[in-house]
Formats: structure tokens, sequence, C-alpha cells
């Protein structure tokens, strides 16, 4: 269940990703092009292993928690 914390959390990560997309998009201008490909390689490597583990926490936040039952026959 979403709160306004939750909210005001996601609010904050989103201008922090795009302060920080600034500051790579100024430092990219300032690179040779061999840099940038190496650079944007990493991001684009980095972004989805970020993306796995926000959105696996985002999951385990929101699944309620169950207790595992064994199934046996008497």
């Amino acid at each position: 269940m979403a709160t306004n914390c939750d909210f005001s959390r996601s609010s904050l990560l989103k201008e922090q990703y795009q302060r920080d997309m600034e500051l790579i998009a100024v430092a990219l201008q300032e690179e040779s092009q061999d840099e940038r490909e190496e650079r944007l390689s990493l991001v684009a490597r980095s972004w989805s292993l970020t993306s796995a583990c926000f959105y696996a926490q985002l999951e385990n936040s929101e699944t309620p928690v169950h207790t595992p039952v064994a199934l046996g026959r008497p």
C-alpha cells in the first residue's frame, strides 16, 4: 500500500535522477568519442541492474508475506 512517504521518496529519487542525468550529459559533451561510447555502455549495463533491483524491492514491499505450509499425506 502506498503512503505519502512513498510518494515523497519517489519524487526525491526522480529529482536526484534528473540531476545525475544532467551531470552525465555535460560530462559526455566533454569526452572523446571513445570515452563517450565506453561510458554509455557502462550506463546501459548499470541501468538494467538498477532497474532490476528497484523493481525487486518494490515487489517485495508490496507483496504480503506468506508462511510456507508443508503439504503431505498422513
